[in-house]
């Protein structure tokens, strides 16, 4: 919806606020779980699609590791078969210490979910998911504005006031239960004065897209060495080149010189930190660096204010937990509020979707989940990076545990595949 469509005041059930990869799915599982709901979903970018890319932060030249739990929430929502055209299944996760031999694998057919052909997960470039998510927002009852940006909020007891400015226009928009979705910094977290606790890894994440000389057979690795983690996740083949998503983590410092460094060096200190199990590397494409925080809001929900996706929570990227973590949290929101218009049915015209039972509900039935999957994600690199002999005979071990114990192996690799709730 552009400015010049708008009237003086709108009222919504729902107003998202960011339409990046959580705002966006947390749209679709809405109007799936509660039909009839009124969703309304504000972007400050304008949305364009052309030749199947989307110009979005969120929807950037990275890559996402797509786990088995939530691959059943995309085809849920029917979306899995478009999703699988541009999907790379993950068969099998190898894991392992820079100079040790031992390591682990993780294999889906055993220990993990058996749908999807037996897939631990996927992989999927976000300029790919941009493009799927926005179409199946374009065939549902959800009301995208963009760009719309939100330049002042109040909140009372129905909900919240929001000042949205979309083009030339200031509009109105009374909303029952507003939706923080702007990502890690968020601007709208800051009007609501909720808080933000982060820890600095004192690490950048280098991310691009490399060429391999043989298949990668469906296997991601995550490789520990002691200057931070790596991982190399397989990508669809393109060209007639076998691809994969590259996460080299470094010390804060080294990211500008690696990230500059021509093509063939660039491959050849990569090629000696990560070894030869996945062949040999012969292309890099252009190297994009991240700095690398955990971020968690000290207040995910209040009367008529819930927090998703990166608002919420932004975590280490090599375990690839984040968006699945996100996504869990997005159909548990969304479920919660079906079930509550079902079975209150009229009398949820006078409670509605924001009041605070219900979001200390949705809080209650994620805190587990949030908390294992945002400590799995913070002590797994730093306790793989510590250069303590002690530490690391200790990591050895685990690895042979993994290797050796099947209910270990298996209970990780549920972890892995977003399925352990």
């Amino acid at each position: 919806m552009t400015g010049k469509q708008m009237v003086d005041k709108q009222m919504t059930d729902v107003a998202i606020v960011g339409g990046g990869m959580a705002g966006a799915s947390l749209a679709l599982l809405l109007a799936h779980h509660c039909p009839g709901l009124k969703v309304t979903l504000l972007e400050r970018q304008s949305i364009a699609i052309e030749a199947d890319e989307l110009k979005l932060p969120s929807f950037d030249t990275r890559a996402t590791a797509i786990a088995a739990g939530s691959l059943r929430i995309f085809d849920e929502l029917g979306l899995w078969p478009e999703l699988q055209k541009y999907a790379a299944p993950i068969r099998r996760v190898q894991v392992s210490d820079r100079g040790h031999s031992l390591g682990a694998s993780l294999q889906a057919q055993r220990e993990a979910d058996a749908s999807f052909a037996g897939m631990l997960g996927a992989v999927v470039e976000n300029a790919a998911l941009g493009p799927m998510l926005y179409r199946a927002l374009a065939e549902s009852a959800v009301d995208v504005w963009a760009p719309a940006e939100v330049a002042k909020v109040e909140m009372h007891l129905q909900g919240a006031h929001l000042e949205v400015q979309c083009d030339t226009q200031v509009t109105k928009l009374d909303t029952r239960l507003l939706v923080v979705a702007d990502g890690a910094d968020s601007a709208l977290c800051r009007q609501l004065g909720i808080a933000t606790e982060k820890v600095d890894y004192q690490q950048h994440a280098l991310v691009t897209t490399v060429g391999l000389q043989r298949d990668h057979a469906g296997v991601a690795y995550e490789r520990f060495t002691d200057r931070g983690p790596m991982a190399l996740l397989p990508l669809p083949k393109r060209d007639g080149v076998h691809r994969a998503a590259l996460v080299w983590t470094c010390e804060n410092g080294s990211e500008q010189e690696l990230a500059g460094l021509p093509e063939a060096e660039f491959l050849q200190r990569l090629q000696d930190s990560f070894g030869w199990r996945a062949g040999r590397i012969v292309r890099a494409g252009k190297v994009h660096s991240y700095p690398l925080t955990l971020s968690l809001a000290r207040e995910q929900v209040r009367r008529g204010v819930a927090l998703v996706g990166n608002s919420a929570h932004f975590l280490h990227p090599v375990a690839g937990q984040g968006f699945n973590l996100t996504l869990r949290d997005c159909e548990t929101l969304a479920r919660i509020i079906g079930r509550e218009m079902a079975e209150k049915d009229a009398n949820f015209a006078q409670s509605g979707p924001g009041e605070l039972e219900l979001m200390q509900h949705f809080w209650r039935e994620r805190q587990q989940d949030q908390m294992l999957t945002i400590g799995f994600s913070d002590k797994v690199p730093s306790l793989f990076a510590s250069r303590n002999l002690l530490v690391s005979g200790l990591r050895q071990l685990g690895l042979l545990g993994l290797a050796l114990a099947p209910t270990t192996r298996a209970a990780f690799a549920r972890q892995a595949a977003g399925i352990a709730r």
